[in-house]
């Protein structure tokens, strides 16, 4: 018999790279990452890739068998394969009215217009103009949050001129979808109305046809009282719009709500965060308002939960570890299993921790049923 009996999996998900390492071998919890003599490895550690290709080999000074598969005991009779970190799937809901020409500071233009009509901003040195703003925003936020969120896009007017609103969304969601969300709103300029309400109602339309797993979240950004209503298309719609998000919530999609321009100070605003179940929403009159919203939103719908395939063989025997570290299993701060046993939640500071990038990897190790060795305060 051996003198010590601490098999285990190890399940690795890096945030960024999604990689996952599956070691096994037998040893007590300080022998981890040496060999089973001589140092240097793990006896017959067993190295599950991204692509799912297994290899195995002895450790350095080992009595392994280079090649050799650990043998029953070892890995308990288990086997795992590649963990994932489950993105959340947003969709924006963008205002392309004809006031997203305006100054992001005030309504008036940076520039004279062509024709001669509006007010030019009196202070034109330093005047940032609504859409290319909300452009470059958007541009930087899917660029950085690629691979934990899935994107799709949504605008209104759906033609840039009076009350239209198309059925479905201009970009569908997906894992692949940035570049062209960039592209799409690169080659739009504003034009129309303010159909909001009408745009939330197709939003949860579409989102309700979206048949994953992930978190569904509306992201709504706008720069005015909503109009559209029956009665004509200048007649205000705030009423039918904080029922359309309301009925979006009820769906389970979030609304978050950012305000663009001096109109964000409108309580209407205010009101479509609430409905929207998400609180308050986030002025913007200057670039870095909207990049700091942008941002700050991305943090709040991006997930701390990631998945196995496969199960532990003693859900009282997992550990968790976030970068090397011990993270206590905790539904506050720590983790918690999540909807099953192959699902594993960070909570609290743990999971701002990986939104706030001061953490990067997540490992995940499964002991053997009924082994009651402590798991080690870091791993290798």
């Amino acid at each position: 018999m051996k003198k010590f009996m601490y098999s285990m999996m190890l399940v690795g998900v890096t945030v960024l790279s999604l990689a996952a390492m599956l070691f096994v071998g037998c040893g007590s919890p300080d022998q981890i990452g040496q060999g089973s003599s001589g140092g240097g490895g793990v006896a017959g550690a067993v190295v599950i890739n991204p692509d799912a290709s297994v290899s195995s080999k002895g450790g350095a000074g080992g009595s392994g068998t280079s090649g050799a598969p650990p043998n029953p005991d070892a890995n308990c009779g288990s086997t795992t394969s590649s963990t994932s970190h489950e993105p959340a799937d947003v969709l924006l809901v963008l205002d392309r009215s004809g006031s997203m020409d305006y100054s992001i500071a005030e309504d008036c233009y940076c520039t004279q217009q062509s024709g001669g009509g509006g007010t030019v901003c009196s202070n034109t040195s330093n005047c940032s103009t609504r859409w290319p703003t909300l452009t470059s925003a958007v541009g930087a936020t899917l660029t950085a949050t690629s691979g934990s969120i899935n994107w799709g896009l949504k605008l209104f007017s759906s033609t840039g001129s009076g009350c239209t609103v198309s059925n479905g969304v201009e970009v569908a969601i997906s894992t692949t979808s940035v570049a062209t969300i960039q592209t799409q709103i690169g080659n739009t300029s504003p034009g129309g109305n303010t159909p909001t309400a009408q745009a939330i109602t197709a939003a949860t339309a579409y989102l309700k046809t979206v048949n994953d797993n992930n978190n569904h979240v509306i992201l709504l950004s706008t720069d005015g009282e909503p109009n559209c209503a029956s009665g004509g298309s200048s007649t205000p719609n705030v009423q039918a719009t904080v029922d359309a998000i309301t009925a979006a919530k009820s769906a389970g999609f979030l609304v978050y709500v950012i305000g663009i321009g001096p109109q964000a100070a409108l309580t209407n605003l205010q009101s479509f965060a609430v409905a929207g179940g998400t609180g308050n929403y986030y002025p913007a009159t200057s670039p870095q308002d909207l990049a700091t919203a942008f941002s700050s939103i991305s943090k709040a719908v991006t997930t701390c939960t990631f998945t196995s395939p496969t199960a532990p063989p003693d859900v009282n025997n997992v550990a968790v570890y976030m970068d090397k570290t011990l993270v206590q299993k905790d539904s506050a701060n720590g983790w918690s299993f999540g909807a099953n046993n192959q699902t594993f939640v960070l909570n609290g500071s743990s999971c701002d921790k990986i939104t706030s990038g001061a953490a990067s990897n997540v490992q995940i190790l499964f002991g053997c049923p009924g082994d009651i060795t402590p798991p080690p305060p870091k791993i290798p």
